[in-house]
């Protein structure tokens, strides 16, 4: 019998047996977006071209094809960027288009959720600022798009777990 993938977090991609494993410990140490959005935004821009050129109008191929153009990278970039965040043996991995940054406990400045109020809807945020290994503070700020959880129940685990609560 073959054992499950493992993630690039260490966690195998099918939980253990019910006996041996923790739910909080499970999904609680990783957040990213799902799936579904991503390959949904995927799917209508290669719709949306599919539709330009089958109708043979010019203008029509140039304004999906600029549909296109924003949608599948948009989509694309939120795929390879899973997860967004994770905690992997007692760091903070974070995950750009550029690869991953790692981030001990001790280099978090601050972790801190935020609600801004747009169009009159609250919107909650997640701020998270941290010293790179060239001294210099970096400030990252995540969405609930980004996370695939509330950005304050994130906020609150990453405290519980170490990160954000010492100043250098």
């Amino acid at each position: 019998m073959s054992e499950p993938a493992a993630s690039p977090g260490g966690h195998s991609a099918d939980p253990p047996d019910a006996d041996s494993w923790d739910a909080d410990s499970w999904d609680a140490d990783s957040w990213g977006p799902g799936v579904l959005w991503p390959s949904a935004q995927i799917a209508l821009g290669v719709g949306a071209m599919a539709v330009g050129a089958a109708n043979g109008d010019p203008l029509g191929l140039i304004l999906t094809g600029l549909l296109a153009l924003f949608v599948i990278p948009a989509g694309v970039m939120q795929l390879i960027r899973r997860p967004r965040i994770e905690v992997v043996d007692g760091q903070l991995a974070i995950t750009r288009l550029r690869g991953v940054v790692f981030v001990p406990p001790a280099r978090v400045v601050e972790a801190r959720a935020l609600g801004v109020a747009r169009w009159g809807v609250r919107q909650h945020l997640m701020r998270l600022e941290y010293v790179d290994d060239r001294g210099r503070e970096v400030l990252e700020v995540f969405t609930r798009g980004d996370l695939g959880a509330d950005p304050r129940e994130v906020t609150d685990r990453l405290v519980q777990l170490g990160f954000g609560g010492s100043t250098l």
